[in-house]
């Protein structure tokens, strides 16, 4: 049984879960908004693949759909972890999902800073934040 305030963060988690999955999709089924969309942030315009060739235009669609299904892969083994150990409070389960938060984080914005995208590495910071608090809050629910 959890308690009220428990369930509001593991549901919490959930929803900022499914708004990574939605992203994730997002990538794979609409990769020319997608793409606009980055353009905009990156470029501070929507039409920057124009400027790019028709086979640079491909690849990107490409690695923003390969991103996508990974990250589809990742949400799902979210859920997993969420709907099964993590609503137990095991241990483990808040490690796993914390320890793969922290590292994604850090290697993507590290990554996203030492290219010049600076404008990824904040918006990292919006689903580190939203991943964050709820774990760092539901830290003491998991120790025994």
């Amino acid at each position: 049984m959890m308690n009220s305030w428990f369930r509001f963060w593991w549901y919490w988690l959930i929803i900022t879960t499914c708004g990574l999955t939605i992203f994730s999709l997002s990538l794979v089924i609409f990769p020319d908004f997608m793409q606009s969309v980055f353009n905009a942030i990156f470029f501070s315009t929507s039409q920057a693949q124009t400027t790019f060739s028709e086979v640079a235009n491909s690849y990107i669609k490409f690695i923003c759909g390969l991103l996508g299904a990974v990250m589809i892969g990742w949400s799902v083994t979210l859920f997993l972890i969420l709907a099964g150990p993590f609503r137990r409070r095991q241990i483990e389960a808040w490690y796993a999902i914390t320890g793969s938060i922290l590292i994604w984080f850090m290697v993507d914005s590290s990554f996203s800073l030492s290219t010049g995208f600076w404008q990824n590495a904040v918006l990292n910071m919006i689903f580190f934040v939203f991943f964050g608090i709820p774990l760092a809050v539901t830290y003491r629910d998991f120790i025994k």
